[in-house]
């Protein structure tokens, strides 16, 4: 009991203290201080491969952040290495996220826990991007030059896990992120990083059995993306004035060859404090309660909240889930509002999921969930998993 009540005081600390700290350098709420500069200084949109945040499974797209305290699966490679320890057996993965403006993501995974559950491990490989796309500049506005480009995206990486106690794990993640931003007849301008998540999970019982679950997470500490290549070199820089009026001739003389310098960007860091209390949790369902506050470098602290209800019944070989989440989006407020963009659903998440034993040893899953992202639009993800054990 000692060892719960110092973690709630804990978890209550680390809700209180940023919001404060975020009140003290907010002139919104402290306008008399002088030192303070007027207006946000949030760095909407200021980080790089911001693709990471995307998730892994539809799952966890569904609860978005949340899941960090329940993940019991192989979505742990993403949301919560330490939710490697919990699983039942080893589980592969393949999901699909048709995104904007004919992009696709692409995420696929592999875990298995070991020695009964003291240890997990798995690797896993993330894909964002597009292909073969005219280049439309001002003098060939409608593309028919020839020239192609894409965008390539690519992390790639490995998670352990071990759980110290059986209350306690803890787990790290290390990533691998490739982000090249001109392929095709561009001839590339690519960045390299490597990064690091770590998360730990603390899982205890109320009276009458109701689990409680609380999750620390960071995610994606690690160096800048600094881009180079190709695409940012030249050996000539074409006049302001047209060439045929003047007779003058648009190469100069002994071109000297230069690089566009790219300043570097960090990644998108997060800082992710999760709590869930299981409503239901029975032998044939359960319902899941969650809430998180999340503390990045890419926009305001903000929190969310989700829930998920599962049934699993014993005596047939199919089971069903349904998920919904929202989470607060301080970026709205760019826009003047959410009224301004027209999406008042902007953050919202549901999905679900349908599963199949087979044989007592086997399980197909499939799950779905629909992402609402403001004036981005809609967004589908589908997952399949399998699992043995």
């Amino acid at each position: 009991m000692r060892l719960f009540t110092r973690g709630a005081i804990g978890f209550v600390f680390a809700f209180a203290l940023p919001g404060a700290l975020w009140a003290q350098a907010n002139p919104q709420t402290d306008p008399d201080n002088p030192v303070l500069i007027p207006g946000d200084n949030t760095a909407f949109g200021g980080t790089s491969a911001e693709f990471l945040e995307f998730g892994s499974g539809a799952r966890g797209m569904a609860l978005n952040g949340a899941f960090s305290t329940i993940v019991d699966d192989i979505n742990a490679l993403h949301y919560n290495p330490a939710g490697l320890t919990q699983m039942d057996g080893p589980q592969a993965q393949v999901t699909i996220m048709p995104y904007f403006a004919d992009t696709d993501y692409y995420w696929a995974g592999l875990a298995f826990p070991l020695s009964d559950g003291d240890f997990g491990f798995g690797v896993f490989l993330g894909r964002f991007g597009f292909g073969d796309s005219p280049v439309f500049t001002e003098a060939d506005p409608n593309g028919t030059s020839g020239e192609l480009f894409g965008v390539d995206e690519v992390v790639a990486g490995f998670s352990l896990a071990h759980a110290f106690i059986d209350r306690f794990s803890a787990g790290i993640t290390v990533k691998f992120i490739t982000d090249d931003l001109a392929t095709g007849s561009l001839g590339g301008a690519a960045a390299r990083a490597a990064a690091i998540d770590f998360g730990v999970n603390f899982h205890t019982e109320l009276s009458n059995g109701h689990p409680i679950r609380v999750a620390f997470v960071v995610q994606n500490l690690g160096g800048d993306l600094v881009h180079s290549g190709n695409a940012l070199r030249f050996t000539d820089i074409t006049p302001d004035f047209p060439t045929q009026s003047t007779g003058i001739p648009d190469q100069r003389l002994d071109p000297t060859g230069a690089e566009v310098e790219a300043s570097p960007f960090p990644l998108p860091r997060l800082f992710r404090i999760g709590l869930n209390y299981d409503i239901l949790s029975g032998d044939q369902s359960s319902l899941h309660f969650m809430t998180e506050f999340v503390e990045s470098n890419n926009q305001a602290p903000t929190v969310g909240v989700a829930t998920e209800f599962e049934w699993e019944p014993m005596d047939t070989p199919v089971g069903a889930a349904l998920r919904a989440s929202w989470q607060a989006q301080p970026d709205a407020r760019l826009l003047g509002g959410l009224e301004a963009s027209g999406r008042k659903t902007d953050g919202l998440r549901v999905g679900a999921g349908l599963f199949y034993r087979i044989a007592g040893r086997y399980r197909a899953a499939f799950d779905y969930a629909y992402q609402d992202l403001g004036v981005l639009g809609n967004v589908d993800v589908f997952s399949f998993t399998f699992g043995w054990n």
